[in-house]
C-alpha cells in the first residue's frame, strides 16, 4: 500500500496535478506540429517509394511491358498502389518524426527551459496525443475508404489495359490466362500481324477436354450486354476423351489419346461473355476492397470481415500509441545507445500490431462487440501505460543525453 501511495505522489508531482500550471506555449506547439508534419511527409514519401519500386520489380513492370500499357495507365496503377501500405507506414512515420523532433528540442535544451518556466511535461504528452488523433483520423479515412477504392481502381485499370492489348493486337510475348473457360495462351505472330495466335484448353464436367488452336484471333466488342465476338482464323477444334483409369499409363509408357472429334476451318465467330476471357470480379468479392462502413455491416455475420474491421481500427490506434512510444524511447536515448533505440522502438510498434492480430484471430468467434471491445480496450490500456511510463520518466525526456557517455 505504501508503494502505491508513493507511486501516486510521484506521478502527481511529475504531472503537476495539484496546482494550476502554465500551458504549453502555442508558438512552440505550432512549431513542433509543423516539424512533425514535415518529417512525417518525408518518411511516408520514402516508404511509399520503396513499396512502389518493389511492386514494379516483382512483376508489375513486366506485365505493363507485355500488354504495352500506356504511360497514363501505368502511372494510374502506380498511384493506386500508394494507399495500400499507408496504414502501416503512417504510425511508423509518426514515431520517427516525433522522436527526431523531440530529440532535437531536448538536445537544444528547450525542454529544460520550459521546465524552468513552470511548464510541466504533461503539456508535451497532450500535444503528441493530439498529433496522434489527427493521424488516426487520417489512417481511418485512407485505410477505410481510399485504400479499398484504390485497390478496385487498380484492377479496373489493369483489366482495361489487358483487354486493350488483346483487342488491339499489341501482344508482344506469350501470355497465359487462367480464365473461367479454361487455360488460354496468347502468342504474338512472327509476321507482326495484329491477330495473335490462340491456344485454349477447356476441361468439361464429364472429364473430357476441348483444345482450340487458332493461327489468328480478333476480339470485337463488348456490346451493351457485356458480350464480345471472338473471331478465329485458320483454326482447329479437337475434343479428347477422359483419360483412362490409372493416369493413362501402361507399363510405364503413356497411352496416346486421339481426339474423338475434330473440326477445321479458315474462319469462324463465337459470342462470349467478356468476363470469361479477361476475368474481372465485381467490387466487394475481395474483403480488401470493402470500405469501413461496408465491413461494419457485414462484420456481424462473417468472421473474415470482422477480422478485417478490427485490424483497420487497431492500425489506426497505432497512430495514437506511436508518439508515446517515441517519447518513451527518447527518455532512454543516450550517446551509447542512440544508434539502436529508434529501430527498437519501431520494432516494438510493429510487434504490437502483429501480437494484436494474433490475439484477434483467436477471439473472432465471440462476436463483433467483444472483438471491438478488445481492440479499443486494449488500445486504451496500452496507451494509459505509455502515458504513465512517459510521465514517470519526464526528467529523462527533458534532460539532454547525447553530451554524456
Amino acid at each position: 500500500m505504501n508503494t502505491v501511495w508513493a507511486l501516486r505522489r510521484r506521478l502527481a508531482s511529475h504531472l503537476d496535478l495539484g496546482s494550476r500550471s502554465r500551458r504549453f506555449p502555442s508558438q512552440q506547439a505550432r512549431r513542433i506540429r509543423r516539424d512533425v508534419a514535415l518529417q512525417v511527409a518525408l518518411v511516408l514519401l520514402l516508404i511509399e517509394s520503396i513499396f512502389v519500386a518493389e511492386q514494379l520489380i516483382s512483376g508489375l513492370l513486366e506485365e505493363v511491358l507485355k500488354i504495352r500499357a500506356s504511360l497514363g495507365q501505368t502511372l494510374a496503377m502506380m498511384a493506386a498502389m500508394l494507399p495500400q501500405v499507408f496504414e502501416l507506414a503512417l504510425p511508423t512515420a509518426i514515431l520517427i518524426a516525433v522522436y527526431r523532433v523531440s530529440l532535437g528540442l531536448r538536445e537544444d535544451r528547450e525542454f529544460l527551459m520550459l521546465s524552468s518556466l513552470g511548464i510541466p511535461p504533461h503539456g508535451l504528452i497532450r500535444l503528441v496525443i493530439r498529433i496522434g488523433l489527427v493521424a488516426q483520423i487520417a489512417a481511418l479515412l485512407v485505410g477505410g475508404i481510399l485504400d479499398p477504392l484504390s485497390r478496385y481502381a487498380y484492377r479496373l485499370v489493369m483489366f482495361s489495359a489487358q483487354y486493350h492489348s488483346l483487342t488491339g493486337g499489341t501482344v508482344t510475348a506469350n501470355r497465359l490466362f487462367e480464365t473461367r473457360v479454361g487455360t488460354v495462351v496468347v502468342a504474338p505472330r512472327s509476321d507482326g500481324a495484329p491477330t495473335p495466335r490462340l491456344f485454349v484448353r477447356q476441361p468439361n464436367p464429364d472429364g473430357t477436354e476441348r483444345v482450340v488452336v487458332a493461327n489468328g484471333t480478333r476480339l470485337i466488342g463488348p456490346d451493351l450486354n457485356g458480350r464480345v465476338a471472338l473471331h478465329l482464323y485458320d483454326f482447329a477444334v479437337d475434343d479428347f476423351p477422359a483419360p483412362p483409369p490409372g493416369g493413362g499409363t501402361m507399363t510405364g509408357a503413356r497411352v496416346p489419346v486421339a481426339p474423338v472429334s475434330s473440326l477445321r476451318g479458315s474462319s469462324t465467330q463465337q459470342s462470349l461473355i467478356l468476363d470469361d476471357i479477361v476475368p474481372f470480379d465485381p467490387r466487394g468479392r475481395n474483403i480488401a476492397e470493402l470500405t469501413l462502413p461496408e465491413l461494419a455491416v457485414r462484420a456481424a455475420e462473417r468472421t473474415g470481415e470482422r477480422l478485417e474491421l478490427a485490424k483497420r481500427i487497431g492500425r489506426s490506434l497505432l497512430c495514437l500509441l506511436a508518439p508515446l512510444i517515441a517519447l518513451l524511447a527518447l527518455s532512454f536515448t543516450t550517446r551509447a545507445n542512440q544508434a539502436f533505440v529508434l529501430p527498437l522502438a519501431c520494432a516494438g510498434l510493429m510487434a504490437t500490431e502483429i501480437a494484436g492480430t494474433s490475439v484477434l484471430a483467436g477471439v473472432l468467434s465471440a462476436g463483433l462487440v467483444p472483438v471491438l471491445a478488445l481492440v479499443i480496450g486494449g488500445g486504451i490500456v496500452i496507451g494509459a501505460g505509455l502515458i504513465l511510463a512517459v510521465a514517470l520518466r519526464s526528467s529523462a525526456v527533458a534532460r539532454p543525453g547525447l553530451g554524456r557517455s
